[in-house]
């Protein structure tokens, strides 16, 4: 393979072809990569030589522009700022009362446990029983003399006709 590397001339058509191939893709900034694979296709498919490789086209560009520079150019497409970020002290205050109480790493685990219950116990609007959940499965019943099932609460349809 370093012998078709070392052999390649890029003519003017070579060229060409390599700059059609590089309509709608850049390769610069955070996707070069894909860019450079998609440019690689549409190259080796639009020349029919399939010996090239994406080294070479990369080679090439190198020769032609300062690469590095416009890669540093480039902006991300998602911002990317640094901001300074610390726990509020809450969170290590509650850990130490914890750590403070137990006597054994087990009761750690069950002080915390219990903090999270009395939490619950004191907030009972959070928890949702079976029965009031939303996402409860509607099953239809066939004989509700037999059926060991609660009756729906929608009456049944009286006609043959469905609603939409």
């Amino acid at each position: 393979m370093a012998s078709t590397e070392e052999s390649l001339v890029w003519t003017p058509e070579l060229e060409v072809s390599l700059f059609h191939s590089m309509k709608g893709h850049k390769p610069v900034g955070i996707n070069r990569h894909f860019h450079m694979a998609c440019i690689h296709d549409k190259f080796s498919t639009s020349t029919g030589k399939k010996n090239i490789s994406s080294k070479q086209i990369w080679d090439h560009l190198h020769e032609l522009y300062n690469m590095q520079a416009l890669d540093e150019l480039e902006s991300l497409p998602f911002p990317n700022e640094e901001a300074e970020f610390s726990l509020p002290d809450e969170i290590f205050e509650t850990s130490r009362k914890v750590t403070n109480t137990s006597e054994s790493p087990g009761a750690s685990d069950a002080a915390l446990l219990k903090m999270k219950l009395q939490g619950l116990a004191n907030n009972p609007s959070n928890v949702s029983t079976p029965d009031s959940s939303p996402k409860r499965k509607r099953t239809r019943q066939v004989n509700s003399a037999s059926s060991s099932q609660p009756s729906s609460p929608h009456p049944a349809p009286s006609s043959a006709k469905r609603r939409r």
